[in-house]
Formats: structure tokens, sequence, C-alpha cells
């Protein structure tokens, strides 16, 4: 995997390094446009720390005020600046010496030895100020802190913006962040300058530690838990469908920029196409696109070029910012879509890197029992760093006809969506598998033909993953014949990283189309992806897990085109198209072999 070669190379790179004993070191190279990355678990090792400033030493940065995502040019000098060395970024500038956000060596930095240098960082707005610390550390691991420099940030920044339908016509969700909760509201306009604006108030929640199922998430630290400042709802209503509405989000004192987004159709409206996207397993993205990153960086670019020509909404199943009990990460997450979300209905959905836990089942929003679902065959770990849904159910507000965002499903166009959760129980007679029963026996479908169901983790797999072979087998023997029943006609997962495709299948067996659901996993949005072999299975047309990538459905009134288009490039290395479902197909018995 990447990330074990670059791993690798850090660890080279340290025991070079007088063989000092590090815990950590920065897991990429920066040195263009940077960003804080998902990259430390551990300190540096002090012995002990103390302020001595130097005048002769100097930290600065290219601006003292920064707004959201900003990027910032920091330049040191020293005369007696030695390989260890560090700058330190902490914010807020309260945090004691060892208590950074992140750091770079002055050492990493190209022509070092001259006593100065320069890099640069992607600064966010974290709701608190910045300092930049220079530290000198010497043989016993002193850190003695020579200077400093200090960034601002506004208090009163809206960010993070992203949009949602709900479960009536007519409306919209919009909602956003930011460290203050002063009268929050959102105008709206069919005039792109805003004239006439009508206004809609917003709702407001929060969370803090306290809140949290455990560790990583509940522990405060500039790394893990950090106040995520207020999330914000707005409820536009009596949206008129296929008109373009001009809105901004935030306060009479501070407000957005002008976004748009595209009213939905009315369920007896007549639609000639609906189109969509789906994906799991993104993770975030800043340059230099090392590692991991470059397949969300050129997934989310791929997105914005998709928005442009015309996209109904965006479906992401689950592992979205990996952030794992990082509060950071989030900011970054929300920053990296925002172009994306703000324009087109963004609906997600949890993976276990949202949720699994293993305590604090109490505080879980979801209503789980104990500490969620533990099945003895299944899987399901700590994945979610303690988090069990409560940041993502706090920045994402799902339609209201289900479990939040744990469950839910909503109408578009001709397409009825269904977003279940594997992370929680799917077994008959459980309380979500009754819900997605009565949820898939009320679908009309002469207003909406199309039936798509999302989860997490997959049913069909042909990858050498035995846990997840294994749920998967759970999944089939609780779902598919439900599916079948009802007549599913695309079920899109993700979980492993990589790309697969059945044949439309009923029960293992290759069938007809429409007489069969055809499955697809798409994992392959932005995380490292998996090396994993394939087994050899009848039902498995296509798999791929070299190449990042998305989901494009366009789907009318009698067929809906699936393809598996490549980012950055853009190449459609798989397409299926699926026909409407033959009613004459369910009147025969479902059988398992």
């Amino acid at each position: 995997m990447q990330w074990m070669v670059l791993l690798l190379v850090v660890l080279s790179v340290v025991a070079a390094r007088d063989k000092r004993d590090i815990e950590h070191t920065p897991l990429h190279k920066r040195n263009a446009q940077n960003a804080l990355l998902d990259v430390r678990d551990t300190h540096v090792s002090f012995s002990h720390s103390e302020f001595a400033y130097d005048d002769s030493v100097k930290v600065y940065a290219n601006t003292s005020k920064i707004t959201n995502e900003e990027a910032v040019e920091i330049t040191w000098k020293n005369p007696a600046a030695s390989l260890f060395d560090m700058i330190a970024i902490y914010t807020p500038p309260s945090r004691g010496v060892k208590d950074y956000l992140d750091f770079r060596y002055v050492s990493d930095t190209k022509g070092w030895q001259k006593h100065q240098g320069v890099f640069h960082e992607i600064l966010f707005n974290m709701r608190a100020d910045y300092e930049i610390r220079y530290l000198a550390i010497d043989k016993h691991q002193k850190a003695t802190v020579k200077a400093s420099f200090k960034i601002s940030v506004p208090d009163n920044e809206p960010m993070h913006g992203h949009i949602a339908v709900t479960s009536r016509p007519g409306e919209i969700r919009v909602m956003w962040g930011s460290a203050k909760s002063d009268k929050p509201r959102v105008k709206f306009s069919q005039s792109p300058d805003l004239q006439n604006p009508m206004t809609a108030l917003a709702t407001t929640t929060t969370y803090t530690a306290d809140d949290l199922c455990g560790a990583r998430a509940n522990v405060t630290d500039p790394v893990m838990y950090q106040d995520p400042g207020f999330f914000h709802t707005a409820l536009l209503t009596d949206l008129k469908p296929g008109v373009t509405y001009y809105y901004t989000y935030g306060t009479n004192k501070a407000t957005s920029k002008t976004a748009s987004f595209v009213g939905a159709p009315y369920p007896d409206a007549k639609v000639a196409v609906t189109k969509f996207i789906g994906y799991g397993d993104m993770g975030v993205y800043y340059p230099p696109y090392n590692g991991d990153s470059m397949g969300a960086a050129g997934v989310t670019h791929n997105l914005e070029q998709e928005a442009a020509k015309g996209l109904d909404f965006i479906l992401h199943f689950g592992d979205l910012s990996y952030a794992r009990g990082r509060g950071y990460i989030w900011d970054q997450f929300m920053t990296q879509m925002t172009s994306v979300s703000e324009q087109v209905p963004y609906m997600v959905g949890v993976g276990n890197h949202e949720y699994d836990h293993v305590s604090g089942g109490e505080k879980d929003p979801s209503g789980a029992p104990d500490n969620g679902f533990r099945p003895q065959w299944g899987n399901y770990g700590n994945d979610g760093g303690g988090e069990c849904g409560v940041p993502t159910s706090h920045r994402y507000i799902a339609p209201d006809n289900g479990n939040g965002v744990f469950w839910y499903s909503f109408n578009y166009g001709l397409v009825h969506v269904v977003m279940f959760s594997s992370e929680h129980d799917f077994r008959p007679d459980s309380r979500q598998y009754l819900w997605l029963e009565k949820d898939l026996k009320s679908v009309d479908r002469n207003k909406h033909p199309w039936v798509v169901v999302t989860s997490h983790r997959p049913l069909y797999t042909s990858q050498e993953q035995n846990g997840d072979h294994i749920v998967g087998l759970h999944m089939k023997l609780a779902l598919e014949e439900l599916f079948y029943n009802y007549q599913v006609n695309l079920h899109m997962a993700g979980h492993l990283h990589s790309y697969e495709r059945t044949c439309p299948v009923v029960a293992g067996d290759c069938v007809a189309p429409g007489h069969g659901t055809v499955y697809v996993i798409n994992g392959a949005a932005g995380k490292f992806l998996d090396a994993q072999n394939y087994d050899q299975y009848s039902w498995s047309k296509y798999h791929n897990c070299e190449k990042f990538g998305y989901q494009r459905m366009t789907a009318n009134t009698t067929h809906m085109h699936v393809e598996f288009v490549t980012a950055p490039n853009q190449e459609v290395l798989d397409n299926i198209t699926i026909p409407v479902w033959d009613e004459s197909a369910t009147k025969r018995e479902f059988k398992r072999r």
C-alpha cells in the first residue's frame, strides 16, 4: 500500500538523523502549498520545554490575518539552526509547547544550511487564532521557544456550506458552520444579485467532548477534540421545480459568497432524465497531492465539472472525512466539499469510520442498544475513533422519514433512493429492517421507476477480504430476498477501496437484465486503493483496484446507464445499461441455492 511505502521512507529518514528517539515525523513532504493532514498520533518527545525568546531568531508569515483555507508563506531565520529544530503550529495560541497541531523540521526546508528557509501551509479557520513558533531542540530533547508569530482568524466567518433534499417536495435544507451563533439565516432569491430576497431563519446545534462516545474523539487535544463551533440549518420551502435559486448564508454581520441550486422536480412532474453520482471512502486532500490525497483531489475536481454540466444529487455512502476522532480533519473535509455541496444536494450515509465504537453507547445519537451492532460474526471495531456518529449527525441533517443520517430515503425525479446503515442491525425484525421493508413497499413505481439502495458495506464482493466476505454473506441472507421482492434495480456500497460490478444477480446467479439487482462497489473516491487479489465468481463482471473514481448514473423512464469514471482523467472504464424491472421476474419464487 502507498502509505506503507511512505512510512518506510520516513522511518529511514528518522534513522539517519543521529538515530535519535523521535516518536513522530511528518508522513508527507510538503514543499509546495501544503495542508495539515491526518499524520500525527504522537508528539516529538521533549524532555522539557521553556520560552526563551532570542532576537537573532525570526519566524513570521506573509500575513497576520487569514480566512478559511488560506495559503500562508512562513519564513524562518536562525544563525544557529540545527537538524531537529522545528516550526510548530498552534491553535489557539495559549497551547503549551507540546500541544501543537502540526510541525515541520526546519531541515525539511530547501537550503536550510544557510540558516533560513521558507515553506507554505494552507491554514483553516478552526474558530481560534494561530501561533507559529520556532522550537530549538537540543541534544537532550529540550524544546526552547525562540520566536513566535500570531495569525488571527475571523470569529464570525460562515463556512462549510452544503445543501440536502428533504422528504417533502419544494424544500431544500441549507447547512453550515461558524464560531458563533448570532441570529443565523439564509437569504435566497431567483435573482443572481439577490434582489427582494426571502429569509429563512436557522436553528443551531453543537456538541462537546462529553457528547462523544470515547477516545480519541473525546480527548481535548489540538489533533483530537477541538471546539467545533456551531452548526446551523435553515429550511427553504415553497421552491419551484427547475428554477435556479441564489442564496447566501450567515448573519447580518458576516455572510457567505452567493451560491446557487436548482429546485427539485415535484413527484407528479414528467421528468426526462435524472443524473446523479455515488461513491464512498473519500478522505481529505490538499496540495501537493501526495499519497492517498491524490484520489480525493481528482474526484473533487471532477465533481466540480460534473456539477457545472448539470447534476441532480450526490450520494456519499460512508467513510466521509476519515476524521476518526480528529476534529481538524472534519474542518478540512467540509471545506474541501463546499464548492460542490453548496450547489448540489450532498446526501451522506455513515460508514465504520464515522460510527463504529466500543464504549459510550448511551451517547450514540442513532439510539442503537449497548455499543451498537456487534454480532459475533462481524468485524465491527472502534473504527470511528469514539465519534459514534455525533460529528456526522450534527453536520448533516437527513430527511426525517427514517433515523436521522443513519437511515433514510428520498425521491428525486425518476429515482427513489434508500440510504441504509450496514453499521446497524439489518437483520429481519430489527428496527432498521422493518423500516426498510415498509419504505420499499411504499414506492410508487409509476412516478419513480428506479429504486437505488446504498449501504457502506457490500453484499457482493469477490475481493479477498475474509471478514468483509462474512459480513456480506449475512447481509445477503438478510436483505437479498427483500431487494428481489421489491425490485431494487441497483445497490451501491463502498468500504473496500476498489471498484467492482456484478451482473444482474439473484441468489448468486446471473439473470437476464431487468430480472435482478446489479451490485456495485465503489470505495475508490480518494482513500488509498486496496491491493488484495480477487476470487473467481461468475457474477463478478468487472473489478479494478488501480484507479480512483466514482459512479455516474443517468436514468430515463426505461433505462439507467451506470458508469465507473476515473479521476482525474475521466475515463469510463466500466459501464452497464439496466432496463426497468421486468414485472414477470418477481412472479417467480426467490430461491437461494
